[in-house]
C-alpha cells in the first residue's frame, strides 16, 4: 500500500512540473515585465519596446530607457507574441 501511494505522489509530482513547462513558451516570457523599469529610470536612451505581462498574457508597450531591466524585452509586438502569448 505504501509503494502505491509514493507510486502515485511521484506521478502527481511529475504531471505538475510539466504542467508548469508546457505554460510557459520561453523562459523570457515568465520574467517580470519590463513595462516600469523597477520604478527607476536608469538611463536617458528612448527605445520603443514590447514586454509579456504574465498576468494578463498580453505584449504591451513602453519606452525602454537603454539600461537595466531584464530579458523580457521584444523590438516588435509580433516578436512579443510569437515568443510568449499563448
Amino acid at each position: 500500500m505504501k509503494f502505491l501511494n509514493f507510486q502515485f505522489l511521484i506521478i502527481v509530482i511529475l504531471i505538475s512540473l510539466t504542467a508548469n513547462v508546457i505554460a510557459v513558451k520561453d523562459a523570457v516570457c515568465s520574467l517580470p515585465d519590463s513595462a516600469d523599469g523597477d520604478g527607476k529610470i536608469a538611463c536617458v536612451a528612448y527605445i520603443p519596446s514590447w514586454t509579456y505581462r504574465s498576468a494578463t498574457n498580453e505584449c504591451i508597450q513602453f519606452i525602454y530607457g537603454g539600461c537595466g531591466g531584464n530579458k523580457n524585452r521584444f523590438r516588435t509586438q509580433e516578436d512579443c507574441e510569437n515568443k510568449c502569448k499563448e
